[in-house]
């Protein structure tokens, strides 16, 4: 096979590729073979037909065609990598000969990945902000161990108040008639979270247990049952019982219980250890943003709209996963981040294109240190992300499928920490580290990876 290449454009080439006539005519043989087994030919067995009487009866073009399914993806393919063409879309072909006894010749016009004008990544400056841990933090920490080991009990109070769990009975009416799934019995509802109708919690405040009161609410306009959105709704509801949280005292018994600790001394120690780890984890972790942000900026590159469009497209399928998931409307989410459907399309195509621009960067700083991970590396890794354990293999055996993609992920875990080691970083200890800069790369990959071999 033979193939040159034209530049027609800033991203855009144009392939022109020769395949031999010994292969063009073992396409054709296979292609009257596979045509002879699926059409049935009058005083022949099935697949025992001549390729000339196939011509004949169904004409040459039919072989041609098939001869060319089989021959295109594997010439162009093969051009493209003998050429080190990075397509961005599907080529525009052009058939510029076949004959019989002659070579294949077929034009492919193709948009590719653009050039990177890489910028100066030796001697960034970047400081590592580490957060410091005070026995503020290890006080939180304790206190949401303490609600999570909290228990509910019966409370002597002489009515509801905020914060207290009521359980309670209630049956829902609209115009004086029940409606489907607005009635329970025995529900335990905490009051003042906002878990139910806005107005239900706070007609409860004061009741007491035994007591039995009507509530007026109204559903708002956005409320996920149809049927019910915008409904003025009566609730008839029965107060069981009054309960209160009832929390461990903070001490060496807590300790104790909570893990394998003699002392409250040694569980806070514990706590700080924990917490030191995650301040040093997402300091080193903001630290390599900042130096792929930097990097990215000092670099230019003109992207093609369609990879834009393409990235674009792949966040917005991925915030419709993630609202069907979480069972909210875009209606809702767009009223929970206080911005418009305009300023949503917006961002995504401002974040689309710095996602995209950043891939590109990264990738040419790969190809300028030639960087790669060998075989080995990528086994090592798989055995790392696999453990130990009786679902070890099994595990394993879903990582080695991604190995590609592990691959990829590996190599830019790999630039960037060329990055570092060329960088000029300073380290500080901050009450509260700056806000990291809105960028994405491929380095996330990996994390997205470990979520779906779970």
């Amino acid at each position: 096979m033979k193939s040159t290449v034209e530049k027609l454009g800033k991203n855009q080439v144009a392939l022109e590729v020769e395949v031999a006539e010994e292969r063009v005519e073992e396409a054709l043989e296979n292609a009257s073979r596979k045509v002879a087994r699926q059409v049935r030919i009058p005083g022949f067995r099935p697949g025992r037909a001549p390729r000339r009487v196939i011509e004949m009866r169904l004409g040459r073009e039919v072989l041609y065609q098939e001869a060319l399914d089989e021959l295109l993806p594997e010439a162009y393919g093969q051009a493209l990598k003998e050429n080190e063409i990075t397509p961005i879309d599907a080529p525009e072909l052009d058939i510029l000969e076949m004959e019989d006894g002659k070579p294949l010749r077929f034009k492919a016009t193709v948009e590719v990945s653009p050039e990177v004008t890489l910028g100066d990544y030796t001697g960034i400056e970047a400081t590592k902000q580490t957060k410091r841990v005070t026995n503020a933090d290890i006080d939180h920490v304790l206190e949401e161990m303490r609600e999570r080991t909290a228990e509910l009990v019966t409370s002597e109070k002489a009515g509801i108040e905020s914060g207290d769990f009521a359980v309670i009975d209630f049956t829902g009416y609209i115009d004086d008639q029940p409606f489907s799934g607005g009635a329970a019995e025995g529900y335990t509802l905490e009051i003042g979270r906002g878990y139910f109708i806005p107005g239900f919690e706070e007609q409860l405040i004061g009741a007491k247990a035994d007591e039995t009161r009507q509530v007026m609410v109204t559903f708002p306009e956005n409320y996920g049952a149809e049927h019910l959105a915008g409904k003025e709704a009566r609730f008839e509801v029965k107060i069981q019982e009054i309960k209160e949280k009832r929390y461990p005292a903070l001490n060496d018994d807590f300790a104790k219980d909570v893990g394998d600790f003699e002392t409250l001394l040694e569980l806070r120690a514990d706590i700080r250890t924990h917490l030191e780890e995650t301040a040093e984890q997402e300091a080193e972790s903001k630290l390599e943003e900042d130096l792929v942000a930097e990097i990215v900026q000092r670099s230019s590159v003109e992207i093609p709209d369609k990879m834009i469009q393409r990235q674009l497209e792949h966040k917005q399928e991925h915030l419709k996963r993630d609202l069907q998931y979480s069972g909210l409307t875009q209606e809702q989410y767009l009223e929970i981040v206080g911005i418009t459907e305009e300023e949503m399309e917006t961002r995504m195509h401002t974040e689309a294109e710095q996602e995209v621009k950043t891939s590109l960067v990264m990738d040419a700083l790969v190809a300028a240190e030639a960087i790669t991970v060998t075989d080995e590396e990528l086994d090592e890794h798989i055995d790392e992300l696999s453990g130990e354990g009786p679902d070890a293999v099994m595990r394993r055996e879903r990582w080695a499928a991604q190995k590609e993609r592990l691959r990829d992920s590996l190599v830019v875990r790999k630039a960037v920490e060329l990055l570092k080691e060329n960088a000029q970083i300073s380290q500080v200890i901050v009450d509260e580290p700056e806000a990291a800069p809105e960028t994405s790369t491929d380095a996330s990959a990996e994390a997205e990876l470990e979520e779906d071999g779970e």
